[in-house]
C-alpha cells in the first residue's frame, strides 16, 4: 500500500495540473478576502470591524475556490487515467482496484494539506494586513484555532468526494461539469427553494463546520460545528463506500 501511495503522489506532483491548481486557488483566495472586508462605513454586512469573529469568518469564507479545487482536483485524479488510457496499467501493477482507489484517497488528502498550508497562510495574512489597515479587530483566538482545524477537514472530505464522483462517472468532461453544476448552482438553488434543508446539504454542513453563520449564509439555523462535521463525513462515506463497490465492477475500456 505504500508503494501505492507513493506511485499516486508522485502523479500528482509530476503533473503541471497541482500546480495550477494552486496558484489559481491563491489567485481567488487574495480576490476573496479583498472584497469581504468591510469597509469603515460599511452599514450593509453582516460583520463589522469590531466584531471579535471577523477574522476566523472571513478566512473561513475564504475557502470557497480552495474547495471546489479539491473536488476537481480528487475528479481529475481518477479521470485523467481513464481519458489517458494509464489506468489499464495501474490496475495491471495492482489488480485489487479497491486498494487502487484507496491510495488514490491518501493522495489526495496529503495533496490536500499541501494546497491547504499555504492557502490559509495566504488568506489569513492577507486577511490580518487589511483588517488592521481599517483600523478593525484582529483577534486570533479559539474560534479562530476551530476554523483553521475545519478548513482541514474541509478540503480533505472535498477531495474524498470528488475521487467518488470520478470513479462512479469516469468520463472526465461530465464529472468535472456534474461537480461544478452541482457546487456552483444546484445546491444553491435547492437551497433557495427549500431553505429549511440548507443546515442538512453537504453546503450546509461545510458552512457549519467553518462556523460561518451568518456569513455565509441568508437563511440561519445551521448545526454546530461539530455536528456539521460529523455529517459532511458521512456524505464523504456514503460517496466513498459507492465508489469502491461500483468502480471495481466495472470493465475498462
Amino acid at each position: 500500500m505504500n508503494a501505492l501511495v507513493r506511485a499516486e503522489v508522485l502523479k500528482l506532483r509530476s503533473t503541471r495540473m497541482l500546480a495550477w491548481l494552486l496558484l489559481a486557488t491563491l489567485a481567488f483566495v487574495v480576490l476573496t478576502v479583498v472584497f469581504s472586508v468591510p469597509s469603515a462605513s460599511a452599514t450593509d454586512t453582516t460583520l463589522s470591524l469590531d466584531e471579535p469573529a471577523l477574522l476566523a469568518r472571513l478566512v473561513g469564507d475564504s475557502f470557497g475556490v480552495p474547495g471546489v479545487t479539491m473536488v476537481l482536483l480528487g475528479v481529475l485524479a481518477f479521470t485523467q487515467e481513464v481519458r489517458y488510457g494509464t489506468v489499464s496499467s495501474t490496475f495491471l501493477v495492482e489488480p485489487r482496484r479497491s486498494r487502487v482507489l484507496v491510495a488514490k484517497g491518501v493522495a489526495l488528502i496529503l495533496a490536500g494539506v499541501a494546497i491547504t498550508v499555504p492557502t490559509l497562510a495566504l488568506s489569513t495574512t492577507v486577511t490580518m494586513a487589511l483588517i488592521r489597515s481599517k483600523d478593525g479587530n484582529v483577534t486570533t483566538g479559539v474560534q479562530f484555532g476551530q476554523v483553521a482545524a475545519g478548513v482541514f477537514v474541509v478540503m480533505a472530505l472535498y477531495g474524498l468526494i470528488g475521487l467518488a464522483i470520478g470513479a462512479l462517472v469516469r468520463n472526465q468532461i461530465v464529472a468535472v461539469v456534474a461537480a461544478l453544476v452541482w457546487l456552483l448552482a444546484a445546491e444553491r438553488l435547492l437551497i433557495d427553494a427549500l431553505p429549511q434543508v440548507e443546515r442538512w446539504t453537504p453546503l450546509g454542513t461545510t458552512l457549519g463546520l467553518l462556523q460561518l453563520e451568518p456569513v455565509g449564509t441568508t437563511h440561519g439555523g445551521l448545526l454546530d460545528a461539530p455536528i456539521s462535521g460529523l455529517l459532511l463525513a458521512g456524505y464523504t462515506t456514503a460517496a466513498v463506500a459507492l465508489a469502491l463497490i461500483v468502480a471495481p465492477r466495472r470493465d475498462i475500456r
